[in-house]
């Protein structure tokens, strides 16, 4: 009984510093805004997730989109930065989370109203 009551004061006195687990406590993401003036523009966004220190840490980001129509999104797994292309005019949000946490980046696609369509004119017989 001795040796273990020893055995366990001296594993006490060795994680005088126990190592902690990094835990995701915030999220930010860059740009927070996106604005394409065009279908099929692109833009990259970046998150970021803090540790309980605010320090920034490894962490699983996944990835949405509110409308595909609007903004598509591509990356290759949960990963901190993808890449988000104009898919047609609208507004959308891009949501990045790293459990318990999210945070989102408003996407609008306006088509810039100074490009023209000229139609062939017709054959004057």
């Amino acid at each position: 009984m001795r040796r273990i009551r020893l055995t366990a004061l001296l594993l006490l006195v060795a994680c005088d510093n126990p190592m902690t687990i990094p835990v995701a406590m915030s999220i930010s993401i860059s740009p927070a805004e996106l604005s394409f003036t065009a279908i099929g523009q692109t833009a990259s966004v970046i998150a970021t997730v803090k540790d309980q220190n605010g320090a920034p840490m490894a962490a699983m980001i996944e990835w949405m989109t509110t409308d595909e129509s609007v903004a598509s999104i591509s990356s290759e797994g949960p990963v901190s930065s993808i890449t988000v292309t104009s898919a047609g005019t609208g507004t959308a949000t891009i949501v990045a989370s790293s459990h318990p946490v999210a945070v989102s980046a408003a996407v609008t696609v306006v088509q810039d109203s100074g490009a023209t369509t000229t139609l062939p004119s017709a054959d004057r017989g």
